[in-house]
């Protein structure tokens, strides 16, 4: 129960090459394809908020399991752990957003002649903006660090008041969760389409980050066993990682479908804005989403023989995060950018370059200690565990 992940010279080169590459790409089409700065805004806001979804999402894992006494998934919470070592890197990427505001937030220019836009000003300006954003980050940051702070604690004592600390600040930060993962979808989002509103679109965003977080675990420990790591991860665990992939892709498209079913019915003009736009001038992405989130993971994981094959199970996740980066694609470009956004080299090579830089991060992090802690108390439960 010491293994212990090793960062290797030959990765780290890898991935050091794919941010490098990723930049110097997304340099290029700056400089010789002109895409125009809301463009570029656009993508970092994209990016940035599609990798924090996952590494949130993880917390999320972690946090509810550990609320519930759940002991099944002790052999693999280190993955998730690590995932969310992102944060805080998320954080300064974010605050990069100040100097694009006016290409992303359509509010934060406002001339004073719109009506719908006043309305909302005690909310919408930049001072109060970055204020939310800072208290978002503080409570998630603090939270995440003070479970893991315990369990490296409960890994070098084995005292189990640590682990009943992980619980309590698990019980906290899912409350706090709840409440700022509603409000930054507005903040950061929704907001970029100002004048539309959506009740349960915080509950979107939330599965969306979810979802992902699923996805990028299964395909972690894909990983990791390939290269001779986790033999203890059982069939079982494989099983029940792929029916949460399973049946939250499909919570998600019901919520997708009741959002869409609500404003299509209701018909109010600054409502159907929103999908019109995005149904009429980005009409291959718009379908495209709902394949890749919805069709791919309920016709591959539908079959118990499916969710058992890691294999399998790793080629939907794949799918499935291509799904949902083009989901959030659609949620921020067409409102940003307008009709002239476009998946491009730009959009391709920043995501790689962000995709490098988080799984750096997240191997760094689990480089850092063993993979399973060996003094938890459902560890035993986790290593026999039959689904």
């Amino acid at each position: 129960m010491d293994e212990q992940f090793i960062f290797r010279k030959q990765f780290r080169q890898v991935l050091a090459i794919v941010i490098v590459v990723g930049i110097i790409g997304s340099l290029g089409a700056i400089f010789f394809s002109k895409p125009g700065s809301s463009r570029i805004w656009a993508s970092i806001l994209l990016n940035n908020q599609f990798f924090l979804g996952i590494a949130l999402g993880s917390a999320f894992f972690l946090a509810v399991h550990r609320i519930a006494w759940s002991g099944w998934h002790t052999v693999l919470e280190r993955i998730p752990e690590s995932m969310t070592t992102f944060i805080p890197v998320a954080f300064l990427l974010m605050l990069l957003v100040y100097f694009g505001m006016d290409k992303i937030y359509h509010w934060s220019h406002s001339s004073g002649q719109d009506a719908i836009l006043e309305g909302k000003k005690a909310w919408l300006n930049i001072p109060f903006f970055f204020l939310r954003l800072v208290l978002y980050f503080a409570g998630w940051i603090f939270l995440i660090r003070m479970m893991k702070k315990n369990s490296n604690l409960l890994m070098n004592s084995g005292d189990l008041k640590y682990h009943n600390r992980r619980k309590l600040y698990a019980g906290l930060f899912l409350v706090f969760y709840a409440v700022t993962v509603s409000a930054s979808s507005w903040d950061w989002i929704m907001s970029i389409d100002a004048h539309w509103y959506s009740t349960i679109f915080g509950w979107y965003v939330f599965i969306g980050m979810f979802v992902t977080s699923l996805a990028f675990i299964i395909l972690l420990i894909w990983f990791l066993k390939r290269i001779g790591h986790l033999v203890y991860i059982r069939t079982d665990h494989v099983h029940d990682l792929s029916t949460l992939l399973f049946a939250f892709s499909i919570f998600w498209a019901y919520l997708w479908f009741s959002q869409y079913l609500l404003i299509w019915y209701s018909h109010i003009p600054e409502e159907t804005t929103y999908f019109l736009q995005r149904k009429e001038n980005f009409r291959i992405i718009f379908f495209v989403n709902l394949g890749l989130n919805f069709v791919v993971p309920f016709f591959g994981l539908i079959r118990l023989k499916s969710k058992r094959q890691l294999g399998v199970a790793a080629l939907v996740a794949a799918f499935v995060l291509i799904g949902h980066w083009i989901d959030y694609y659609q949620m921020i470009m067409p409102g940003a950018v307008g009709e002239s956004a476009r998946i491009g080299i730009l959009e391709i090579c920043m995501t790689i370059s962000y995709a490098g830089l988080f799984i750096y991060i997240i191997f760094n992090s689990l480089a850092s200690r063993p993979l399973v802690n060996k003094n938890d108390p459902f560890l035993e439960e986790s290593l026999n565990y039959e689904s």
